[in-house]
């Protein structure tokens, strides 16, 4: 009876925490990561006014992330970054960056959600409720174009590079790897604030050059 009163206890607190949240400056409401009826992207639902489960749930949800409510992409599909000069391998899709691609690779419906029978319906969607290929925000499965992501950043390849910063030096910790060392979409990217940047999409900082330089030096 004590641990069940625990967990109701914990619930309501991480409710209340998530709740306040959701409704500061900069929030996910605020951005085209609110894909509810209150969304304001194009892409959102026709009928479903939860902001946070088409993501995340606090309930059935699966070991991928954190409280993670999605269908999930496949790794091994993807064509990864890739180039001679490099010291290091991008590897298939891991961490945030398979959560991000589960909707961002184009092949996976942005309403479905795990635990549903169908997935939640979307406007401004493909036929199959992807993102449409039209759209910049549907990444593809072809990474080879974009910043190496799912790559390990370790103290030996940035020494081998005189252009890469070792250790990865931001005095107000908002950029950088995740746990386990890798650079991943989050480590530039916040998917829950779009309001730092004008100019790049849930960028982490201001500008261009205080989120590469964290990493970079010229």
């Amino acid at each position: 009876m004590r641990y069940c009163f625990r967990i109701v206890i914990n619930s309501i607190i991480l409710i209340t925490v998530v709740s306040l949240n959701l409704f500061a400056s900069g929030s996910v409401v605020n951005s085209k990561h609110n894909l509810s009826t209150s969304g304001k992207g194009t892409i959102k639902s026709s009928s479903e006014t939860q902001v946070c489960i088409f993501c995340h749930s606090s309930h059935n949800t699966s070991n991928e992330g954190p409280l993670w409510n999605h269908e999930t992409t496949k790794p091994g599909k993807f064509k990864t970054y890739d180039r001679a000069t490099m010291d290091s391998k991008a590897e298939q899709p891991s961490g945030s960056t398979k959560l991000c691609l589960s909707c961002h690779d184009g092949t996976i419906a942005v309403g479905a959600i795990k635990g549903l029978s169908s997935s939640i319906p979307m406007r401004a969607v493909g036929s199959d409720g992807e993102i449409p290929s039209s759209k910049k925000s549907n990444l593809g499965i072809n990474l080879s174009g974009t910043h190496p992501v799912s790559i390990k950043f370790e103290q030996s390849m940035a020494l081998a590079d005189d252009h890469l910063r070792w250790p990865p030096y931001d005095p107000e910790n908002e950029v950088g790897l995740d746990a386990d060392g890798y650079v991943q979409c989050t480590a530039c990217h916040d998917p829950h604030d779009d309001s730092k940047s004008h100019k790049y999409p849930f960028w982490k900082k201001a500008s261009f050059d205080e989120v590469c330089n964290v990493c970079h030096k010229y």
